[in-house]
């Protein structure tokens, strides 16, 4: 009597669980597949991009599409999110100045001025307000393996919200 009740409703309570769960695993696979293959939401931290990201005090956030790397068509003034070369473990948001076989002015200070030739398969990479970036002039020309995606538009704040060039 009681036993097959009690029974009966633990088996109901997994069935729902299991389901559950699945649906669960289900959607975060799914998340996980949109957002590492196609489009991810990213929130741009700093003032090394300003005027053209972060222009008011809240922090940006960014859609990033996947699809232009994994083509291999990246280009010059696109701005991208890169693993920062000198600490992989965190991101960093900025623009391509060149690419592999371009020269690049070399500038750190005045007095130090060179021509360097960015190698194939990399990417020069400095932020719009050069004053308060740290970029390529800093850790050199980035491999183009480190770079995640293209910053194509600005979700938030909403007054900004559209196209990023």
């Amino acid at each position: 009597g009681d036993q097959a009740f009690y029974i009966m409703v633990l088996r109901v309570y997994l069935l729902r669980t299991i389901k559950t769960s699945g649906l669960f695993l289900y959607s975060f696979c799914l998340l996980h597949t949109f957002s590492n293959h196609f489009v991810s939401v990213v929130t741009c931290e700093g003032d090394s991009m300003y005027p053209t990201i972060n222009a008011t005090p809240q922090n940006d956030v960014v859609l990033v599409e996947h699809w232009t790397k994994k083509k291999k068509s990246l280009s010059r003034n696109d701005i991208v999110i890169v693993s920062q070369p000198d600490s992989p473990g965190d991101y960093i948001c900025k623009r391509i100045i060149a690419e592999g076989d371009d020269l690049k002015r070399y500038k750190r200070t005045l007095l130090y001025n060179k021509w360097k030739k960015v190698p194939s398969g990399h990417v020069w990479l400095e932020g719009d307000n050069t004053e308060r970036s740290y970029d390529s002039r800093r850790f050199g020309p980035v491999p183009q393996g480190l770079v995640h995606g293209r910053v194509f538009f600005r979700i938030y704040p909403f007054s900004q919200a559209g196209f990023i060039k």
